[in-house]
Parts: structure tokens; sequence; C-alpha cells
């Protein structure tokens, strides 16, 4: 069960009423905090990108979470509705298996794990020193390497 203040940052965020446009942002940084609180070694660090294509500009949030300076964690934020648009998770897909690859041979631990949200749904990811990345995607055949069901978890 998480905390009762993050929940209801959830809450007040998928109430749809809201000034912020996006809404996400708040309860997500709560919750890390609340994981990774401020008064010890970690740090939460947002990152916003803009991640622009032939077809359009789209944004990423990115929550690197560190220790000490090194990496030991990463959550990229997208658009719920961008959920249902397969180019979307696939991008989201590639752009998350590429910050860890980015970032693994930095990282203090044997294994950097990482999360792709869309909204409140979760995708995990994690990958070894070795580059081995898990889930694995196939190089065999073009697919949907980001189906919809592979997104196990939501949030509150």
């Amino acid at each position: 069960m998480w905390p009762e203040k993050v929940q209801r940052q959830f809450e007040i965020a998928q109430a749809g009423n809201s000034a912020l446009e996006n809404v996400l942002h708040a309860p997500y940084n709560k919750l890390l905090n609340t994981l990774f609180p401020v008064d010890t070694d970690f740090t939460v660090i947002p990152n916003f990108q803009e991640i622009s294509s032939t077809k359009s500009a789209d944004y990423l949030v990115t929550f690197e979470i560190f220790l000490e300076n090194k990496p030991v964690f990463v959550l990229e934020l997208k658009r719920e509705k961008d959920f249902l648009v397969r180019s979307k998770r696939t991008a989201a897909d590639d752009q998350l298996r590429g910050r860890l690859g980015d970032l693994i041979d930095a990282c203090p631990l044997p294994v950097l794990h990482g999360v792709s949200a869309f909204g409140t749904r979760l995708c995990f990811y994690s990958i070894t020193k070795e580059g081995l990345i898990s889930p694995a995607a196939s190089p065999l055949y073009v697919t949907d390497t980001a189906p919809a069901e592979r997104c196990c978890c939501s949030l509150p």
C-alpha cells in the first residue's frame, strides 16, 4: 500500500481537474521522492526532452534516480493517451532501451532497472552489465515490440 499522500496525488491527477498540463509529473515525483527520500544519498532528477521525428515533436519526461551521482533506476513517463498508439509504444520502448544502455556502464549495481509508464500503466525493464536487456525484443521478426499486454501493472 502506498502512503496516503502519494495515493492522493494520483487521485487528484486522475480526477482531471488540475491546472497542470502534465498532471502525472507531480504524483510520480512524489512517489519517487518517497521511495528515494531526499534525506538519503539518493537524488531524483527529472529530465524533460523534446523528441523530434519526421512526423511530429513529442515530449518525454524521464526521472532518473542516482545514488551518489551514479544511476540506479530510470522511469520514463509518457501521456496515457499515447498508450493506444503502437508507434508511440514502440518509440517509448526504443527510448528506454537506449537510455538504459547509455547508463549501465555507470551503474554501481549488476543490473539497472527501468520503467516505461504511459500514465499509470507500467512496463518493467532491466539491463545487465553484459548488455542483456529484458524483456527481449525479437531480432528475427518485425513485430509489436511494445505490445499493450506487456504493461502488466497500474498504479492507483
